[in-house]
């Protein structure tokens, strides 16, 4: 019997894991299907940051800007929700982010539908775009 032999006998079958984000234990379609930090009513949400919790209806929100802060080896996806003279950041990095966006989607027309995907290249730049502004 040769070595590989006997670790294999030795040792127990890998198992496949589920794709995961470093550190959070979940895999990516639990975190996609994640509501997280979000509450959804009929006419807007609610966010719970850490700081504060926050509720704004779909209709007052005026202007949503994106862009990316280089983190040194990364970069964050944050958005800007203007509602009025106020506005709050959010990042794709709170739970519940995708499934927020799947909703803001539903309620606001972003333009254009796929900003994630452009503003995402070329890598490190801050790629500050507005996706949606109230007419």
């Amino acid at each position: 019997m040769n070595l590989k032999q006997f670790l294999l006998k030795l040792l127990p079958k890998p198992q496949p894991k589920k794709l995961s984000t470093v550190g959070s234990g979940k895999s990516y379609e639990e975190i996609y299907n994640d509501i997280g930090r979000f509450e959804y009513h009929d006419d807007g949400f609610t966010v719970h940051l850490e700081l504060l919790s926050k509720t704004i209806r779909w209709e007052d929100i005026t202007e949503l800007n994106v862009y990316k802060t280089d983190l040194m080896t990364t970069d964050r996806i944050d958005m800007e929700i203007v509602y009025g003279d106020r506005y709050i950041v959010i990042d794709e990095e709170l739970p519940g982010w995708h499934q927020f966006n799947i909703r803001l989607n539903e309620k606001i027309e972003v333009t254009p539908k796929d900003w994630e995907w452009q503003i995402v290249q070329p890598p490190f730049a801050t790629n500050y775009t507005t996706i949606y502004r109230k007419q």
